[in-house]
């Protein structure tokens, strides 16, 4: 297949740490191209022509909409601008990546899910963590009944918060305003996860607050300043799957280190647990057999190849959130549904928003919203 051709909006931390150099290493593989990017910012082009200097820099969004080297925006804007500029693209025959969440509303993610029908676009909403090889392998032992039914399962989504973070180079003071907070930008994780492998989330439970009003800056352009707090920072989630199948999620800017798994999934045959530091096993799996006797924690091995072969060593999985987009490329080239699709995406969503609702109306609160199962999902 020929190389879907990008356009990346936005050139923020995320876009200098986490996708070009990415895309660009990607590029060898033949399924992505970068082909333009957009940014308002000084800052931002001074920065492309120092570390890209053959990639166009558009200063206005609509000049590389108009671009017909670009057949998908990579969306990198705040949250607050997803739903507009996710629109804008659509409306001129763009596919879309977008960073999460995909909207800030449910009305603009059913708008940009009805957009992307009627223009006949593929759009996808990050986070795409299930395509991670490790993360793979799990969902597929949970969904083949390797732990028996899932009754319970807990899930850390936090960390300190992008204002204590000293490599963090923009001003961080809108994650902490209404439209962001840790629920948008850190349960979303978490919850691609839970979603795809215990189907959608009928209602939410919630508990919320605001633990430290005032947030010192300690990096970048905004070292020194005090940002004000005015979204929750604290949230504490239970989710109800149905069937008696719960999962709570800690989503908080709280957490300055932790140890031990990031996931623990609770079944009646099996225990797995998912970790996260790099230095970590990927797993940990028990499992109960009464039939056969075994019982205890098990280590996955990759290959038994005897004592006589020699050992095949194993090395780090080379991965980044830019595998969604090759993924995506991939589904557009052969018209599957893309693992993290707009409709998936507005769930999640949806999760995130009856979550905050809870907190504050202090019970309960059903999620309407679903989305239809990916063979890729499988």
């Amino acid at each position: 297949m020929s190389a879907l051709r990008l356009g990346v909006l936005g050139i923020g931390d995320i876009a200098r740490n986490l996708y070009l150099p990415r895309i660009r290493e990607a590029e060898a593989r033949g399924r992505i191209r970068l082909t333009a990017v957009s940014s308002r910012s000084g800052n931002a082009h001074s920065w492309m022509a120092e570390h890209y200097p053959d990639v166009p820099v558009h200063a206005d969004y609509q000049g590389m909409l108009d671009d017909p080297s670009v057949d998908m925006v990579v969306n990198l804007t705040p949250t607050l601008a997803h739903a507009s500029t996710t629109l804008q693209a659509i409306r001129a025959g763009k596919h879309v990546f977008s960073e999460k969440p995909l909207a800030a509303s449910l009305e603009d993610a059913d708008e940009i899910i009805s957009a992307a029908a009627e223009y006949g676009v593929t759009v996808s909403a990050a986070p795409v963590i299930a395509l991670h090889p490790e993360l793979r392998r799990a969902l597929q032992w949970v969904r083949k009944g390797a732990l028996g039914k899932v009754a319970m399962v807990r899930a850390r989504a936090s960390h300190p918060g992008p204002a204590w973070d000293p490599e963090f180079a923009t001003d961080p003071a809108w994650f902490y305003q209404p439209g962001a907070g840790p629920v948008l930008d850190l349960a979303v994780y978490p919850l691609h996860v839970l979603c795809l492998m215990l189907g959608p989330v009928q209602r939410v439970t919630a508990f919320a607050g605001i633990s430290y009003p005032q947030r010192e800056v300690r990096s970048g352009v905004a070292k020194g300043s005090v940002v004000e707090v005015t979204t929750p920072d604290n949230v504490q989630m239970v989710l109800d799957f149905g069937d008696a199948r719960f999962a709570s999620i800690d989503a908080t800017w709280n957490v300055i280190s932790a140890r031990g798994p990031r996931m623990e999934i609770y079944g009646d045959k099996g225990v797995l647990n998912l970790y996260s530091r790099p230095e970590e096993r990927p797993y940990e799996l028990f499992l109960s057999d009464p039939a056969t006797g075994v019982r205890g924690w098990l280590e996955y091995e990759h290959l038994y190849r005897g004592s006589l072969m020699p050992a095949v060593p194993d090395t780090p999985t080379d991965w980044s959130f830019v595998d969604g987009i090759e993924h995506v490329a991939e589904c557009i080239t052969t018209g599957a549904q893309p693992l993290a699709s707009a409709e998936l995406g507005r769930h999640i969503l949806d999760v995130c928003l009856a979550a905050l609702s809870s907190a504050e109306v202090g019970r309960a609160v059903e999620v309407s919203t679903t989305f239809p199962r990916s063979e890729n999902q499988s």
